[in-house]
């Protein structure tokens, strides 16, 4: 039988775990606060009581609370020393940090007065820890009396201020949660998100009256200020100037009367409360079946948001109501917020751009985390999966492969932009993940999130491959299924807790298969899935063509596969395998020959290697500048014209051929012929990875006959890292040269320098035969960049060249604040054997880069290629830019270079431009 279908004996185990949803409990949480923000200290002082009813069938003893603030308090928070691992600068400044503090703190049990409320407590970076003054049984709730004074950070990540904006998340004493695993009272990592306690909300907010509030929840009370900056849309930018005229004369009156602004939001079978305070905020309100849309927006983005963020809610809400639930609550409000991105709360998102995408998944958001509340740092892929998939599927229905109004931004671009191939952002989703599988850094969707090893990994992790993981599950189960799953288990869990188990026993509840496989794999493994189609046999039989499919299974992973057929009259026929075995064979029957041959046509499957899913194709096409188009079902060839000169060949037409696949197998083929001396010349040069020698190695094979010189180089390259992309990175490269220059015309290698006589013959004749080792490691921090580079020459005369010789360097390199601007510092060292012969080429020169090194690029390497006035300095050697095309060499070198570097773009290029505005040498 299948593996996807359901033995009965399955089907009466999910009977049973049905039946354990009915004891499922979960803790309520109500907060009343009463805030008040101080604009000049940057600060909010609060009164909060919390009621705490314990539903759980256990006896509390003590109780924990998040305060989030404390991990932007200063630099030895968890937060912040996981940032600094990842080179990402959180504390900036004292003065910018941001903490919380109690100025009371009480605890009264049910039956008790505030005369025997319990005052002690102990905080742990972002935790606080009290003991109940007596045990809280099952049944009993309790109250929390707090008094507390908040320092708001400078914005960094979710929350903050910005000028005269206060963006306010995970700002308040949150209540840790309690579930059946116990208190959930985990420390704020850099990543990962958050987990509350469903319950009700009423805050009171006391801001100046200058200050627009928004927040989650309804008004019950005051004024947000809504009416006042109302924009009517179909205003004329003259009336609008006018209208924020008048208002800000309204608001300086009231505020210099000392006029406070206060409204109360209260929110329902929520677990989490957010706002938003700003003077420069517009208002601009909308509905979609009823149900309220607030829209507020700073005045530099108007012609951006007007309508467009109203219509895009809207149509968020449509969009989710449909597929999965009817929204619930009463209201959305979308601000234009201080973070990079967007961010969800209870009917509040904070979004940085108009951008529909970002708009429908952080409605999302409000579904998958806000409504059903998984627990986000522990099961990052149930909420960030599930809104990245609808999202990406709402923009897939309405626009497209694309995701976007393609042709009318490719109207915008440049002519190269609109010429140049890319991928959709499915497809660059599916190749991140295939890149990290590939290079041996794949990790369980399942882990928690401080298990990642950094943070692109659990990005990737988090957003794509899980969105990519609910494309596969409705796969499996199919698309209506698919559907009933997501809408039984909103109306079954919506305002509860959830998890893997519990979205686990719906999919099997309603589809009636076993899929314990598949979340075990997807979630708590990195399988590898690599089907290839194998031998294809066809035969006519009467009227009829019968043909025979062979299925390779080369992966550790393993999936249903569809093979699709496709027959000379455009018929096509499907099947599903079912992956298990290591091979499988399909038989198909048509009415014409057979045409092609296809293994999960719809690249469903996260296949590693679709280069093997059907019949080998190779794509030609040119090579555009910046090219970054690599199909995975495809070699791609690109071709481009190569073209120089110099003053031996005047000029040299060329072509250039690039081959490469997803696999990293990449070939170059470069031809060229001198225009007055018809001399051919060529290039071939392969880098293949070799997976036997680890993830991250290459071999590389080049041998060339370029402009009076051969030269044949064989390498390997090893990279080894803690982390994907984080720093250090250790390279290692090991490798055989050997080079000379050919008999005839050494016009080539000849040097002159502007109109003088001095002719200086920059390449010896004779064979080089030499072995090599490159070490380099880049440690970094928060601010300043590194590489550090050992190197090894090793020429001997035994191995069939003319020359012996040992060349030992060390390089120091040193960027503040980054590679393009600020401070540069470079030290070098080199050494060459004090009897060995040496020549000229491989020496070390005072004011650049070597002969040798120059032969590398194409405008320096012969007589002419560069015109002689310009005076180019390749960096190199001494480094010594004053003695530019002044040969000194010799055989060893100590230098210290200091430059200052700044960035400034040329508007009609549009591109920024490196300057060294100054620079400093010292050379021993």
């Amino acid at each position: 039988m299948p593996f996807w279908k359901a033995p009965a004996i399955f089907l009466l185990l999910i009977t049973a775990n049905l039946l354990t949803a009915q004891d499922y409990w979960q803790q309520t949480v109500n907060y009343k606060m009463d805030i008040t923000l101080l604009p000049a200290q940057h600060a909010i002082v609060g009164e909060q009581s919390i009621t705490y009813e314990n539903h759980s069938p256990d006896t509390l003893h003590n109780i924990y609370l998040h305060l989030y603030p404390n991990a932007y308090k200063d630099k030895n928070s968890i937060y912040a020393i996981e940032a600094r691992e990842f080179h990402k600068p959180v504390i900036i400044s004292p003065e910018d940090n941001g903490s919380i503090e109690f100025e009371s703190f009480k605890i009264v049990m049910n039956g008790q007065n505030n005369s025997h409320a319990v005052t002690a407590f102990k905080v742990n970076d972002t935790i606080l820890e009290a003991s109940l003054p007596a045990p809280l049984p099952p049944g009993q709730s309790m109250r929390l009396e707090i008094s507390f004074y908040s320092k708001i950070r400078k914005q960094t990540s979710r929350s903050g201020y910005r000028g005269f904006q206060y963006d306010l998340a995970q700002w308040y004493p949150k209540v840790c949660v309690y579930d059946e695993t116990g208190w959930q009272n985990r420390q704020f990592h850099y990543n990962g998100e958050f987990y509350g306690e469903f319950g009700k909300f009423e805050v009171t907010l006391n801001t100046p009256f200058e200050y627009i509030i928004a927040a989650t929840g309804v008004v019950t009370d005051g004024d947000p200020g809504w009416e006042l900056v109302r924009i009517n849309p179909k205003w004329s930018h003259a009336q609008w100037q006018k209208r924020r005229g008048e208002i800000r004369e309204t608001m300086q009156e009231e505020s210099a009367k000392g006029k406070m602004r206060q409204v109360t939001f209260t929110a329902e079978k929520v677990h989490d409360f957010a706002w938003n305070a700003c003077p420069d905020f517009w208002y601009e309100g909308g509905e979609w079946d009823g149900i309220p849309i607030h829209v507020l927006y700073r005045s530099s983005v108007k012609y951006r948001w007007t309508k467009r963020v109203v219509e895009r809610s809207a149509r968020a809400l449509a969009w989710f109501s449909e597929k999965v639930g009817r929204y619930p609550y009463p209201q959305l409000t979308v601000v234009h917020g201080l973070l990079s991105g967007g961010m969800e709360y209870p009917m509040l998102n904070m979004n940085r751009t108009e951008r529909e995408s970002l708009i429908l998944h952080e409605v999302g958001h409000i579904y998958f985390y806000g409504i059903l509340a998984n627990n986000e740092w522990k099961d990052s892929w149930l909420d960030e999966g599930f809104t990245t998939f609808y999202t990406r599927w709402y923009m897939e229905n309405r626009y497209g492969k694309w995701q976007y109004e393609r042709e009318k931004l490719l109207g915008r671009l440049t002519w190269l932009q609109r010429k140049r191939p890319a991928h959709n952002r499915r497809e660059i989703r599916r190749k991140r993940i295939i890149d990290l599988q590939n290079a041996g850094y794949d990790a369980p969707m399942g882990l928690s999130a401080e298990q990642f090893r950094e943070d692109y990994i659990y990005q990737t992790n988090a957003y794509g491959k899980s969105s990519l993981f609910y494309d596969m599950l409705k796969y499996v189960v199919g698309d209506s299924v698919f559907d009933e799953v997501c809408q039984t288990f909103f109306q079954r869990w919506k305002f509860k807790h959830t998890n893997e188990e519990r979205f686990r026993q719906i999919c099997e509840e309603i589809s009636g298969e076993d899929l314990g496989w598949f979340f075990r794999q997807w979630l708590h493994e990195t399988p590898q899935i690599d089907y290839e189609l194998g031998k294809i046999k066809s035969q006519r039989l009467g009227e009829d063509w019968f043909t025979e499919v062979t299925i390779l299974k080369n992966g550790t992973g393993e999936m249903p596969v569809e093979v699709e057929l496709k027959t000379k009259n455009g018929t096509t026929l499907t099947k599903r395998w079912d992956g298990q075995a290591n091979l499988g064979k399909l038989s198909f029957t048509s009415k014409t020959k057979p045409h092609k041959v296809l293994l999960d046509p719809k690249n469903i499957i996260l296949d590693n290697n679709r280069f093997n899913n059907g019949e080998r194709k190779i794509e030609f096409m040119f090579e555009y500048p910046g090219l970054a188009y690599l199909p995975e079902d495809a070699y791609l060839v690109t071709w481009k014209p190569n073209a120089w000169g110099n003053k031996v060949d005047g000029f040299r037409p060329g072509i250039n051929f690039k081959g490469k696949n997803a696999l990293k197998k990449n070939l170059e083929i470069g031809a060229w012929v001198g225009g007055k001396s018809q001399i051919f010349d060529f290039r071939f040069k392969y880098r293949n990875n070799i997976k036997s020698l680890g993830s991250r190695t290459y071999g590389g094979l080049m041998t060339q006959k370029i402009e009076g010189r051969f030269e044949f180089d064989a390498r390997l390259s090893f990279l080894k890292s803690k982390y994907y992309r984080v720093a250090p990175q250790h390279y290692l490269i090991v490798g055989f040269n050997h080079s000379k220059l050919l008999s005839g015309d050494s016009s080539y290698v000849l040097r002159k320098f502007d109109d003088s006589d001095l002719r200086f013959y920059d390449w010896q004749s004779g064979v080089i035969n030499k072995a090599y080792a490159r070490y380099a490691v880049n440690p970094r921090g928060l601010n300043w960049f590194s590489n550090i580079a050992l190197g090894l020459d090793l020429a001997q005369k035994d191995w069939g060249g003319d020359y012996t010789f040992t060349s030992v360097f060390s390089e120091i390199k040193l960027w503040l604040p980054n590679q393009s601007e600020g401070v540069f510092a470079r030290f070098y060292a080199k050494t060459l054997g004090e009897n060995d012969n040496v020549p000229i080429q491989e020496q070390i020169f005072l004011d650049g880069a070597n002969p040798r090194t120059r032969f590398s690029k194409f405008y320096l390497r012969s007589h002419g290629a560069f015109p002689e006035t310009a005076h180019y300095h390749l960096p190199g050697g001494g480094n010594l830019r004053g003695y530019t095309d002044n040969p000194i060499s010799g055989r060893q070198v100590l230098a210290l270079n200091l430059e200052i570097r700044k960035l400034f773009r040329l508007n009609f290029l549009g591109r920024r431009i490196k300057r060294v505005l100054g620079q400093t040498s010292i050379v021993g």
